[in-house]
């Protein structure tokens, strides 16, 4: 299955709303193997100078910052 995250554009349409969880998919790279995965899980929305990131925690239990999403 292919991963197509949402463009920074989309999550404008959204209405990301900073500080709120989204349940969100996005891309995972292990940092032992750099085998990548797609993970599914909850995520803070940040705003920042225009862009919009979420903070995850990964599978080891370790907080990402992630741009490439897609809102579920």
């Amino acid at each position: 299955m292919a991963f197509t995250p949402h463009t920074q554009e989309e999550l404008k349409d959204l209405n990301i709303v900073a500080g709120e969880s989204y349940h969100i998919e996005y891309q995972n790279k292990d940092y032992y193997n750099g085998e990548e995965t797609i993970e599914k899980g909850n995520g803070i929305a940040l705003v920042n100078n225009g862009s919009i990131y979420f903070n995850v925690i990964d599978p080891y239990g370790m907080d990402k910052m992630i741009m490439k999403v897609r809102i579920l």
